[in-house]
């Protein structure tokens, strides 16, 4: 009976790592495929390489995430006081710094 309950615990966390892994839309993968490419060289190899990276982040932190930390990065490209002042909040560094390092991660798996 053990067995059988790990067994499932142990299929019910893997279902759910993949679940959370992929709940990145394809539109959002493509653009970030595209941007990728357009930053480095338009060929297949960096397609490959792109569409890793975002599949690596996609492991490390959920969408809603990534959409927030992206949403903070725009605002940080600004020099405004508003823009500024926006930097300095607790939340927007703690997202930044888990796509950051998500980031990284792909950085070392994919290129």
């Amino acid at each position: 009976m053990l067995k059988k309950i790990i067994l499932i615990s142990f299929i019910m966390t893997t279902f759910s790592i993949t679940l959370k892994a992929n709940d990145f839309p394809t539109l959002a993968k493509s653009e970030f495929v595209f941007a990728c490419m357009s930053s480095n060289q338009s060929n297949r190899d960096f397609m490959a390489k792109c569409s890793c990276a975002i599949d690596e982040i996609a492991k490390r932190i959920s969408y809603d995430e990534y959409a927030q930390a992206e949403a903070i990065a725009r605002l940080w490209e600004g020099a405004s006081p508003r823009e500024e002042a926006f930097k300095s909040v607790g939340l927007s560094k703690e997202r930044m710094d888990k796509l950051f390092k998500a980031q990284a991660a792909s950085e070392l798996e994919c290129f």
